[in-house]
């Protein structure tokens, strides 16, 4: 509880946590959902995740928020862990 609290009072955190979307291991990208979700589940966490993921858009280069994690269902459908998260 206390180790949640700490990332979302930490500013940068929750972007940081949303670009290890960029990690090659399908399981990493699976615990990164994992808390993300957790993330939304607290008051003012959708627009935490909203405003980390417009982050990642600017950082990464994509052209509309969601591109790269929509690329990755698209092209991990073998990958059970991370579709189920």
């Amino acid at each position: 509880k206390s180790g949640f609290s700490l990332v979302m009072n930490h500013p940068a955190c929750v972007n940081e946590i949303t670009l290890s979307l960029n990690n090659k291991s399908a399981r990493t990208k699976a615990l990164v959902l994992e808390l993300l979700a957790a993330v939304c589940l607290v008051r003012g966490g959708h627009d935490i995740i909203l405003a980390a993921f417009d982050n990642f858009k600017e950082v990464c280069g994509e052209k509309n928020r969601f591109e790269k994690l929509m690329e990755y269902f698209r092209n991990e459908d073998t990958n059970i862990d991370f579709m189920v998260s």
